[in-house]
């Protein structure tokens, strides 16, 4: 042996000497799930039942918390209309484990009462999110899992057969030790961590979320509308449909929102680019044909050709937009005005900008690549990766959470 490589082994050993005494003072446990949203806790709940000291850490005042805001405060838990097409991959592997059935079952057990609507979204009965977080609380509780709240994790290390967790709470710092980890955070809130323990992911881009333009909506702002057609083209191929969504959009002060805007919104998401067209057409079930002539015989009217067929506020957008005058007889319109009035009716065009900053979900994340089938990396062994932290993202109508249910039993049964 050298003299470099024997004070190496010296200095290495006196490291590691160091860190064990350091070691010794922390409060260890078996397992620390660091995130206290869905999938955390359905880990927690999962793995508690075989192991006895596990703790959650959490940067809210309470675990559960975030679950609040889920489904408009409803908490859409599931949909009874489950598949990988509403998904950003196929994740049926996963599914065949823990599905949407697994998941109803769950809840029952735990005391919940749910009910699902007409179009397959799963709700708890009392239409409260605050409902499914009292029964988790309970269960929490009777299972004696730790929770560590308000407590803000600053870094994670790999050391010996473990790992050490930092925390960060009122500029006051805390050490706790874990045989196993489990990262079950949201979004990208600890994009540092996972570059320092070596975890490849994809950036992670907000979806599920509101979308400004660069046209003005000011004077549509507040205006709900129903039934239209909504797809998205790229500025690289602006005639050519990329994703398509049907249903109620909202118009808001800089731009678009609603159910149908914010599943539209993953195209940009996925894409990592939020620049781009978006079309509505406010009469999908009319060709564009038959919409000339329908105009063409409401030409009588004494009134805007428009009022009375389409919102007021969307109407006079068009007739802004065509630079006309909403006021004008309808017998003045020429062929050609209720030729272009017809095309805007059927593509009615916005100019994609930026998303707003009140997205639903992050899409991008630790690939399944780097993940085995039970969601364990491939390189930092006996460190676990689920929910919205894994590089999945579902369309609204409670596919977000059964994700988290799903990876969260997944992780929970094989830690």
């Amino acid at each position: 042996m050298t003299l470099r490589s024997f004070l190496t082994k010296i200095y290495l050993e006196e490291n590691n000497y160091q860190k064990f005494k350091r070691m010794v003072k922390m409060q260890k446990f078996d397992v620390i799930i660091v995130g206290g949203g869905a999938s955390g806790v359905m880990t927690a709940l999962t793995c508690s039942k075989r192991i006895k000291n596990v703790a959650i850490i959490d940067s809210g005042s309470y675990v559960g918390k975030k679950l609040l805001s889920t489904g408009n405060g409803r908490c859409n838990l599931t949909n009874l209309n489950m598949n990988s097409s509403f998904y950003n991959q196929n994740i049926d592997l996963f599914l065949k484990k823990f599905d949407e059935k697994s998941s109803i079952k769950f809840f029952n057990s735990l005391g919940l009462v749910i009910k699902a609507d007409d179009c397959g979204r799963v709700y708890p009965f009392s239409n409260v999110a605050r409902s499914v977080v009292d029964v988790f609380e309970n269960k929490i509780n009777e299972q004696n899992i730790a929770k560590l709240t308000g407590k803000k994790v600053i870094n994670i290390e790999k050391i010996f057969e473990g790992f050490v967790v930092t925390t960060e709470q009122d500029k006051r710092v805390e050490k706790f030790f874990a045989k196993k980890i489990v990262l079950a955070t949201g979004g990208n809130s600890i994009v540092e961590i996972l570059k320092n323990l070596g975890i490849k992911f994809s950036p992670f881009f907000p979806s599920l979320v509101a979308l400004k333009t660069k046209e003005s909506t000011k004077q549509l702002s507040g205006v709900r509308v129903s039934d239209v057609r909504i797809f998205a083209t790229s500025d690289i191929a602006p005639f050519d449909p990329k994703k398509e969504e049907f249903g109620e959009i909202l118009f808001k002060d800089k731009g678009l929102s609603g159910i149908a805007v914010l599943n539209l919104s993953t195209y940009f998401a996925r894409n990592k680019n939020f620049f781009g067209k978006v079309f509505i057409d406010f009469v999908p079930k009319i060709e564009e044909k038959e919409l000339i002539k329908l105009l063409n015989s409401r030409k009588m009217l004494s009134g805007n050709i428009l009022i009375g067929f389409l919102n007021e506020a969307v109407a006079r957008e068009i007739f802004d937009r065509l630079k006309l005058n909403f006021k004008m007889q309808n017998s003045f319109l020429t062929d050609n005005n209720i030729l272009e009035i017809a095309r805007l009716i059927k593509h009615f065009e916005f100019t994609v900008c930026e998303p707003y900053d009140n997205n639903q979900v992050f899409c991008g994340g630790v690939p399944l690549l780097e993940l085995s089938e039970n969601l364990e990396s491939k390189f930092v062994p006996n460190l676990f990766v689920c929910g919205e932290l894994c590089d999945v993202d579902g369309e609204t109508g409670g596919y977000n959470l059964q994700w988290a249910w799903t990876s969260g039993n997944i992780v929970g049964e094989n830690l």
